[in-house]
């Protein structure tokens, strides 16, 4: 019984400590007056990945600070997609195919 409760808080405050840290980072990397702190981004790009590639292929735009607040979106968009996958690893039943079925 205990190790389940474990599984519980682990299933809730990874997701939530993530989650946070992108957050923090967000608001570090951009200051929306027009530049980017990089060594804030490439943190925020390494918490977000494998989906933070995509914001490579706009780096010139990222640079000289073109749409911060669309890219501000696309990154919470990365993070809630890895909360729920790593709330998926730390439920329960992890990743196996009842968990993951559409009902």
């Amino acid at each position: 019984m205990a190790r389940m409760k474990d599984l519980l808080k682990k299933q809730y405050i990874f997701p939530s400590i993530y989650f946070v840290l992108v957050v923090i980072c967000i608001i570090g990397a951009f200051d929306y007056k027009g530049s980017l702190n990089s060594n804030w981004w490439l943190t925020l790009s390494a918490l977000t990945l494998p989906w933070s590639l995509i914001g490579f292929i706009f780096i010139w735009a990222l640079i000289r600070g073109a749409g911060l607040e669309l890219f501000t979106i696309m990154y919470l968009f990365f993070a809630v997609i890895n909360v729920v996958l790593i709330h998926l690893i730390f439920s329960p039943k992890g990743l196996s195919n009842k968990n993951l079925s559409i009902k």
